[in-house]
């Protein structure tokens, strides 16, 4: 996938978790927190943007999804972006 195509999928998903703290009340908003949180970090990462707690999240899904076998050992999670 293009890396502007998943930046505008990423986007749609932080309007549509940004909006879930107003439209869903106090039982989802530590959900969309959680998810908005991810979401925040991966455009930071896609803008080139990283946060040493950026760069900590993403090297440990990584890991896991290494660990799980869903990317090989030489793939990361970041792999399928093409510029």
């Amino acid at each position: 996938m293009k890396k502007s195509a998943f930046r505008k999928m990423i986007e749609d998903e932080i309007d549509d978790a940004a909006g879930n703290f107003m439209a869903k009340g106090t039982t989802s908003d530590d959900i969309a927190f959680g998810r908005l949180n991810v979401l925040l970090s991966l455009r930071r990462t896609l803008d080139n943007k990283t946060t040493p707690e950026d760069i900590g999240m993403w090297g440990a899904f990584n890991d896991i999804l290494q660990l799980l076998r869903v990317l090989d050992g030489n793939e990361t999670i970041f792999s399928g972006i093409a510029a």
